[in-house]
């Protein structure tokens, strides 16, 4: 049985971690994690230490690795980050895609995670056909990095999502910063008027997982979950699934608060392609944060709702 070798940027994220796990269980493949900080190998996973940024490292990285399969998960986004530095957003978001993208661009397969914020929010229910246009540089820099991905490899795939998780050691997402602040106490707002499909990043994982497997699939594809929801619905839902106290959640609009980044209202994705392509419905919220619950708290949070 032929392996092949599986390149993830970013395997120390939310998302990277879960790809890193998902595919290193199937002797199939042999993963390598490019991350920031050196961790220790396993048996079918071998991490490196790269930035991004560099150039000439990560090529250099790319050809020892000859992957052939290159995700490149890894992004920068903190929109202020963003705002207040252009050229290291287009770094990760544009430059390191071009390299990536551009190795081996005959054969190899090439994903690259992108975000639903490439739209401006105003109507929702965004096809892949949808016209994009992004509010703030975050979005602008991931956009143009989806430009580079469909030029540069004929075998591209991009994913426009929006997903939630946690990071090892735990981190400050949504999710994260709900679950700890609700966990004390502590009185959070929930945008009513923004509207979003995430998908639990081990969901998302497993769909690119059996896409690679299966499918030969190109060009932009929407993933997420099957129904959209507000964010205060979805603090709500998943206080409720950590059984917190969903009272200290408060409904708020996004457009009475002052934002020191604009950010777009609703960008719920229109999933009948990938529905039509997997021949499956799309997971339900309920679902993902089910398995969030069920595996959070091995990761930072135990039983009884304390921050470990």
């Amino acid at each position: 049985m032929a392996v092949k070798k599986v390149l993830i940027t970013g395997a120390a994220g939310m998302l990277g971690k879960d790809l890193v796990k998902i595919f290193s269980s199937d002797p199939r493949y042999r993963v390598f994690g490019l991350i920031k900080q050196l961790q220790q190998n396993t048996r079918n996973i071998i991490y490196k230490e790269v930035d991004l940024r560099n150039a000439v490292a990560l090529k250099k990285t790319i050809s020892e690795v000859d992957p052939e399969i290159i995700i490149h998960c890894a992004a920068i986004v903190d929109l202020n980050a963003c705002e207040e530095n252009h050229s290291n957003a287009d770094s990760v978001h544009v430059e390191a895609t071009k390299i990536l993208s551009s190795f081996k661009n005959e054969t190899v397969k090439f994903i690259y995670i992108s975000t639903d914020s490439v739209f401006d929010g105003i109507e929702g229910n965004y096809s892949e056909e949808a016209e994009t246009h992004p509010l703030n540089y975050y979005a602008k820099s991931k956009r143009e990095g989806e430009k580079v991905a469909l030029e540069n490899n004929k075998n591209s795939l991009v994913i426009r999502t929006n997903i939630y998780g946690f990071h090892t050691p735990p981190g400050n997402s949504l999710a994260e910063w709900a679950i700890k602040s609700l966990s004390a106490k502590k009185d959070i707002n929930g945008f009513t008027d923004v509207i979003f499909n995430p998908l639990y990043t081990k969901q998302l994982a497993l769909l690119i997982k059996d896409i690679v497997s299966k499918k030969n699939i190109c060009g932009i594809l929407n993933v997420g979950s099957k129904k959209p929801v507000s964010k205060y619905d979805f603090l709500r839902q998943l206080a409720k699934s950590f059984s917190l106290d969903e009272t200290f959640i408060h409904p708020v609009q996004i457009k009475d608060i002052r934002m020191s980044v604009k950010r777009p209202n609703n960008t719920s994705l229109d999933t009948v392609k990938i529905r039509h392509i997997m021949d499956e419905e799309m997971p339900t919220l309920r679902d993902g944060l089910e398995e969030f619950a069920h595996e959070y708290p091995l990761n930072g949070f135990d039983k009884n709702n304390t921050i470990l």
